[in-house]
């Protein structure tokens, strides 16, 4: 009998070969492209006790190569698609405990790795390494433009570090342990997406981790994503719920967000909540909110600025809280395809029975896309 580890990689074969079977009839010219960016942030961190700066590659938006073959075929166009990221030191994985060097690059920084059949008619398949269905869900909804200085995923910016007790001791529990999105991730999987139908996508996949040794995690989901123009609003959002087995913590988990951007005045709004039902017994839960103005005020590009927050509930114990106020703001310089950015949010935590003092976090980069 077949496994699902053992189908997401038979499957690819199976299809590339029918695929390029069609491509002999085929129309259409051979198509490359190549993509990629490159930046990098400052953080300063400042944990009640003691402050700590480091360069390091933005995780808001990783550092990354990729590049693009497609060839249209009988109905359709079929793709494939490599990406990876660069293996930087990233901003969440800077900490008190110690700094990772700032080049380490393994194969789990193979971002995607996946064939693509597209058609108008039938919808999207996928097959491979790449996003599953419920990756992107929490942030759909964020139209503010300055989710590359902070979004739901707060940990990104500084979520290696500890929160220290009323003393000055370091907790063990960090601000990425306390602040998770609940969102989808990047596995082995396949996929479909359903074709559009005034402005809700559908979407489903199945599989499981193939990238790290000795796991065989499974994982399956379904999403709904919302993108369309209504008079004088552009609305975004999504909805999922997915299933991952066969670990030491299987959960369910439901995450959702929606958003809107009034484009006559560049102000928007937007919402995000999940929670997960795991074997830890811990009702993990969380809601988020940002709120944004984005205008045109300087010749060199648009600019963004937004305020966000965060309240997460029992991630490391019953009865926690975690907090997380901030503010961003990015720049757009079009001539050169770069943005500049810069944020700053404050994290806090309360546990049953103890204290623990403020984290403030600064985060000022670039970032260069091609």
């Amino acid at each position: 009998m077949v496994g699902l580890k053992q189908s997401v990689w038979i499957a690819p074969a199976a299809m590339i070969a029918g695929s390029v079977a069609m491509t002999s009839a085929a129309q259409a010219e051979d198509g490359f492209s190549f993509y990629g960016r490159l930046g990098g942030a400052i953080t300063s961190v400042d944990d009640g006790v003691d402050s700590q700066s480091e360069f390091s590659d933005n995780s808001n938006s990783s550092s990354r190569v990729g590049a693009w073959y497609e060839r249209g075929v009988a109905g359709g166009t079929l793709k494939f698609n490599v990406e990876a990221s660069l293996g930087l030191r990233g901003t969440d994985e800077v900490s008190q405990a110690g700094t990772p060097d700032f080049l380490y690059w393994d194969r789990n920084d193979i971002r995607k790795f996946e064939a693509i059949y597209e058609t108008d008619r039938f919808g999207t398949f996928y097959i491979g390494e790449g996003s599953s269905s419920s990756d992107g869900t929490a942030s759909a909804g964020d139209v503010a433009g300055t989710d590359i200085a902070g979004g739901v995923s707060v940990a990104d910016s500084a979520g290696g570090y500890q929160f220290r007790t009323s003393a000055g001791a370091l907790s063990g529990v960090s601000i990425g342990d306390v602040s998770d999105s609940l969102d989808g991730g990047r596995l082995g999987r396949i996929r479909y997406d359903a074709p559009t139908f005034n402005g809700f996508t559908v979407s489903a996949s199945a599989g499981t981790e193939i990238l790290e040794p000795n796991v065989d995690s499974e994982f399956y989901d379904l999403a709904v994503y919302y993108n369309n123009t209504l008079g004088d609003y552009e609305v975004a959002g999504g909805l999922s719920y997915s299933q991952t087995g066969n670990t030491a913590n299987d959960a369910d988990a439901i995450v959702g967000s929606v958003g809107a951007l009034h484009t006559p005045t560049g102000l928007s709004a937007s919402i995000a909540a999940g929670e997960t039902d795991n074997d830890t017994g811990l009702d993990q839960d969380y809601f988020y909110v940002k709120v944004g103005l984005q205008r045109d005020w300087f010749s060199i590009g648009r600019t963004y600025l937004s305020v966000d927050a965060y309240r997460g509930n029992d991630f490391a114990s019953a009865g926690d809280e975690s907090t997380a106020y901030g503010i961003e703001a990015v720049q757009d310089i079009d001539n050169s395809n770069m943005k500049v950015f810069a944020s700053y949010h404050q994290h806090q935590y309360e546990a049953t029975g103890a204290s623990f003092q403020d984290i403030d976090a600064f985060l000022v980069g670039a970032r260069w896309s091609f």
